[in-house]
């Protein structure tokens, strides 16, 4: 069985906070995974979990990104090939565009679609279209 990890899921894993909900998750997790249970994690859930972990966490980017790359290399757990693909990029914390901007991207062009933007960092990446 596949599952849609929800942001709140994903950070009780990655934080372990609060410690009783987060241990619940975990080992809830883990049991599923030992079945053979896989949990999808979505551009959406990874953007969301990135600004979190900054925002209500402290965490920096670079350690943001770590922990992502770590939950999606983490065996039972999925993300898009463009996640991935993004994630592995170097110096992907100082990257323009940014982490997020590189997902949207990533699923555009998945979908063989132009991406519109009006940050010219955007210039940087196939199949853009940067409007003045």
């Amino acid at each position: 069985m596949t599952y849609g990890c929800d942001t709140s899921f994903l950070m009780r894993i990655l934080t372990n906070h609060p410690k009783p909900l987060s241990l619940k998750v975990i080992e809830t997790a883990y049991k599923r995974v030992l079945e053979g249970c896989v949990f999808e994690i979505s551009d959406t859930t990874l953007s969301e979990a990135y600004y979190a972990l900054q925002a209500s966490y402290g965490v920096s980017k670079a350690d943001a990104l770590l922990l992502l790359r770590k939950i999606s290399g983490a065996k039972g757990f999925a993300v898009s090939d463009h996640a991935r693909d993004v994630l592995a990029l170097p110096n992907l914390e100082r990257a323009r565009p940014g982490f997020v901007d590189r997902l949207i991207h990533g699923g555009y062009l998945a979908d063989n679609k132009t991406t519109v933007a009006c940050e010219k960092s955007f210039r940087r990446l196939p199949l853009t279209e940067v409007l003045p």
